[in-house]
C-alpha cells in the first residue's frame, strides 16, 4: 500500500472512530439529563459554525465547520435552572507552547501544526450552572484562559457582563469512563453546587 492509500485508510478509520466518540458523548449527555432530571434543550458549536447544509455554505469555510463537536455546548434547562456541559474534545490549541504567537495570528484556530501533540493534550467536560436563560454560554472570556488548558481540572466561578454568576467544574473525560465513575462525577458537581448554597440540581436514582 502506497503512502496515499495509507493516508486514506487512516482517514476512513478516523471517521469511524469519530462516529463512536460522538455516539458515546451523545449517550452520556442523555444519561446526564436523566440523572439530573433536566431536559436537553439544544446545543451550540463554540469553536466553529455549524456544518453547512441545506444548500448553504462555501467551500472556503473552515474545515472545522464540518467537525463542530471540537468544542461544543450541550444545554439542559428546567424552571430557570440552566446547565451547560461543554465538550472540549482537544485542548491542543490552548496547551500550545506558542500560545502567545497564536494569540496574534488572525486564524490561530487553523494553525494545527502549532497545537500541542495529541498525546499530551486532553479531552474535557466543563459543567456550567447558572440561572441565566440566555441562549448559550459566552466562552470568549475563557477562550485563552487557564481553564481551557489540558492540565486544569477543578472549579471556578465567573460572570459575564454583570449577569448571574456561573458556577463551573472542569472534568477530564476519563472521569466518565463507566457508570460508576460517571455517577461519582455527577455527585461531585452537585456537592460543589451545594457548597455554594445551590440546591436546584439533584441526583435521580430511579429513572426510565
Amino acid at each position: 500500500m502506497d503512502k496515499f492509500e495509507t493516508t486514506m485508510a487512516n482517514v476512513r478509520s478516523s471517521f469511524r472512530m469519530l462516529y463512536v466518540f460522538n455516539r458515546r458523548i451523545l449517550d452520556l449527555m442523555k444519561y446526564i439529563g436523566k440523572k439530573y432530571n433536566i431536559p436537553y434543550k439544544g446545543g451550540y458549536s463554540q469553536f466553529s459554525n455549524s456544518s453547512p447544509r441545506n444548500n448553504y455554505g462555501s467551500l472556503d469555510n473552515w474545515a472545522w465547520h464540518w467537525l463542530n463537536m471540537y468544542l461544543y455546548e450541550f444545554v439542559f434547562f428546567r424552571d430557570n435552572t440552566r446547565l451547560s456541559i461543554i465538550l472540549q474534545s482537544d485542548t491542543g490549541m490552548w496547551d500550545s507552547e506558542t500560545d502567545k504567537e497564536l494569540a496574534i495570528e488572525k486564524d490561530k484556530e487553523l494553525a494545527i501544526e502549532k497545537f500541542e501533540k495529541t498525546e499530551k493534550s486532553k479531552t474535557k467536560l466543563i459543567f456550567v450552572f447558572s440561572n441565566d436563560n440566555s441562549s448559550y454560554v459566552n466562552l470568549k472570556k475563557l477562550y485563552k484562559d487557564e481553564y481551557l488548558k489540558g492540565e486544569y481540572t477543578g472549579t471556578f466561578e465567573t460572570t459575564e457582563n454583570g449577569k448571574e454568576k456561573m458556577y463551573c467544574m472542569v472534568f477530564d473525560i476519563n472521569e466518565f469512563t463507566n457508570k460508576k465513575m460517571t455517577d461519582a462525577s455527577l455527585t461531585k458537581f452537585v456537592k460543589y453546587l451545594n457548597s455554594n448554597d445551590i440546591f436546584a440540581i439533584n441526583i435521580v436514582d430511579d429513572f426510565q
